[in-house]
């Protein structure tokens, strides 16, 4: 559910992380008994008679894919999860999988436990992490030791399809959204301006002209709309499906289709270009972060981007402190003509890879692993993750679970979605999300998903799919090289370096570099997974 995950952590250099490796040595592979071969189950051989906490105390070590800048710090979730599963977990901090030091460890052999990531990514697919003998096949210890995810598995044939290769072999226990949460994040704008200024909330891309110009030159807005930096995606989810494309991979008629260099979207580059040419989109989109978009939406110097659904309720509670009359809410993904549904917006499948947790093949305790994640899976553990701590972040009414004022009106003026990252895990951990029943505190927040839900988008969202190995590398050894190229030639064109018609040169370069060869195997991949 909450987004604000781009988080830095100052680059440290080779030296430096080699001496971590070296101090941290016995502090990865966990403990919790004596040494047993790479991935070998340990004490009970049976699930039947299991129940948490689970005896002997165990401590297990985990590592994930956000970089904080060191270990992150202990929560309340973090004490209630070791005295109801009885595991102490010691969290190392993170490593995002296309960052150095990801290789790096890997080639130190001095792995976490357990190790949250997004393995659909790993260079080769998962297969080849367990080829490689980094992370184990799960297949057997589901069966022993996780009871709940096995029942979630079975219940849940989508999600079943969705988090294990072609061969059959699940390498995590994922993420998994609950569906209203597929959709999180769109347009917001500010409405007091717009009742200011006697506009409607923009519904069309001329809508979106006509009230940015209005902010620039009657609110003074310095960068009217502002957007975190545009290779994060964010504008073409925001504006491209207005053109009926989006950056990125897709599915169109059964057929796997790469955005860039379809129809639509160098009239979406035409567009964006004019509104960088006419100061309507921040000068510096291209190196914006999350802080600065939002100090400029908070300070006026913005009032427009896109976002998560909480950042709705961050910037109205900040304007509430401060007793400004500002007022933010989501506005639809734009289309080219009023009253048309648009074709793209922000969807993720409900099993997207990110913080999916695979046990290393150098767990010592690998029962007490699968033990501990499996505990998400289970009822109990469920409410916990989604809600928090009864009493302290929810009770139950009638039988649904409602928030508390310490969630949604917290006392000391706390957003509600920092709130409850403190007391309950919520997203990026390996758990089923339960669907939310509550109103947030502010009407904006609580209305934002279900705008910004009606798109075509279902339509044409690729499945979580896993080519070879032997393809993935193919993959990975194309796409490193077009990523850059498309990146780079699309900055100039919407900068003015180059002209709108250097699109058409782009388009063919792409061809030329093998993306018609990339779309082969993702489509071959993609029959794979619809024949699974």
């Amino acid at each position: 559910m909450f987004r604000n995950r781009t988080l830095a952590w100052p680059k440290i250099g080779w030296m430096a992380f080699i001496v971590f490796i070296l101090c941290t040595a016995g502090c990865f592979g966990g403990g919790g008994g004596e040494e047993k071969p790479a991935g070998a189950p340990a004490g009970r051989e049976g699930s039947d008679s299991f129940r948490y906490p689970m005896e002997g105390g165990p401590t297990l070590t985990l590592m994930d894919e956000f970089d904080v800048g060191g270990k992150p710090e202990r929560k309340p979730i973090d004490e209630e999860y070791e005295k109801r599963t009885g595991i102490a977990i010691e969290h190392l901090g993170g490593i995002p999988m296309q960052d150095n030091r990801f290789s790096l460890l890997l080639a130190s052999g001095r792995l976490p436990d357990i190790w949250m990531n997004t393995w659909l990514q790993y260079p080769g697919g998962p297969e080849k992490a367990i080829e490689q003998g980094y992370i184990l096949p799960l297949n057997d210890l589901i069966d022993r030791y996780a009871p709940n995810f096995k029942r979630v598995l079975k219940e849940r044939p989508d999600i079943d399809k969705m988090i294990k290769t072609d061969s059959g072999l699940y390498y995590v226990f994922p993420f998994i959204r609950s569906e209203s949460d597929r959709v999180y994040g769109g347009p917001i704008v500010r409405k007091d301006w717009l009742d200011e200024l006697g506009l409607p909330v923009p519904e069309t891309i001329g809508e979106w002209y006509t009230m940015l110009k209005a902010f620039k030159e009657k609110k003074g807005a310095a960068a009217p709309l502002t957007l975190r930096s545009l290779f994060l995606g964010e504008r073409t989810a925001g504006f491209a499906g207005a053109f009926g494309v989006m950056g990125n991979f897709y599915v169109e008629d059964g057929k796997v289709k790469y955005g860039y260099i379809e129809p639509g979207y160098k009239a979406y580059l035409a567009t964006m270009r004019k509104w960088v040419q006419e100061g309507l989109l921040d000068k510096d989109f291209a190196v914006v972060d999350l802080d600065t978009v939002d100090k400029k939406m908070m300070s006026g110097a913005s009032g427009s981007t896109i976002g998560w659904q909480f950042y709705i309720e961050k910037y109205n509670l900040a304007a509430r402190s401060h007793r400004s009359s500002a007022r933010y809410v989501a506005a639809p993904y734009p289309t080219l003509v009023k009253g048309e549904i648009p074709k793209f917006g922000q969807l993720d499948n409900a099993y997207a890879g990110t913080s999916s947790a695979a046990i290393t093949a150098g767990a010592k305790n690998a029962e007490a692993a699968v033990r501990w994640l499996d505990y998400a899976y289970s009822e109990e553990g469920s409410m916990l993750n989604t809600y928090g701590i009864e009493d302290v972040t929810y009770t139950m009414e009638s039988g649904v679970p409602v928030f508390t004022d310490f969630v949604v009106n917290n006392p000391d003026g706390v957003a509600s979605d920092q709130v409850l990252l403190k007391y309950a895990h919520q997203s990026n951990f390996p758990m089923i999300q339960r669907e939310f029943q509550n109103e947030w505190k502010f009407e904006e927040t609580s209305r934002s998903k279900e705008i910004w839900r009606k798109t075509r988008h279902e339509n044409h969202l690729l499945p979580p799919i896993t080519p070879t190995a032997e393809e993935a590398a193919e993959l990975s050894l194309l796409m490193e090289r077009i990523d850059k190229y498309v990146k780079d030639a699309e900055l100039r064109i919407l900068l003015g370096e180059d002209p709108i018609d250097a699109y058409d040169a782009m388009a063919a370069h792409v061809k030329a570099m093998g993306i018609e060869r990339v779309l082969e195997i993702k489509q071959a991949a993609y029959q794979r997974y619809l024949n699974r």
